[in-house]
Parts: C-alpha cells; sequence; structure tokens
C-alpha cells in the first residue's frame, strides 16, 4: 500500500479512537488496534483495485473502437 494509504488509515484510526471515552479506549487492546488498522487497508485496497479494474475496462473498450475505427478507415482508403 502506497504511503498516501497508509496515512489515510492512520489519520482515520487516530481519529476514531479520539472518538471513543477514554475507558473504552484503555480497554481495546493494541492487537485489535492492528486488527482494525489491516482491515481498514484491505478495505482500501479493495476499493482501489476495484477502480483499477474499471478504468482497464474502458481503456479496453476504448482499445475495441480504435481498431475497429482504423479497420474501417483502411477499408475505406483501399477501396478509393
Amino acid at each position: 500500500m502506497s504511503m498516501r494509504y497508509d496515512q489515510h488509515v492512520e489519520h482515520v484510526l487516530k481519529a476514531f479512537l479520539e472518538l471513543l471515552e477514554p475507558e473504552v479506549r484503555e480497554c481495546i487492546s493494541q492487537e485489535h488496534i492492528d486488527e482494525l488498522e489491516l482491515l481498514m487497508e484491505s478495505a482500501i485496497s479493495t476499493a482501489v483495485l476495484q477502480q483499477l479494474e474499471a478504468v482497464a475496462d474502458q481503456v479496453s473498450d476504448v482499445a475495441v473502437q480504435i481498431r475497429r475505427r482504423a479497420e474501417k478507415f483502411d477499408k475505406q482508403t483501399n477501396a478509393a
């Protein structure tokens, strides 16, 4: 995960912990905090990959359209 996402996870985790009452915060072990951080990182990675796949699909569609137009242009040029 990139530094930017790591920093975002740290910021969100810190903000979440600050929302909790001190007594509640003290009841949460470091192990649970680490697990929450891992879950957040996983969620961000999944969201980024889903968007990357969507963009890759769009690029693929555009490539198909370009190929079809090029083939059509080539046929028109050869017919003339």
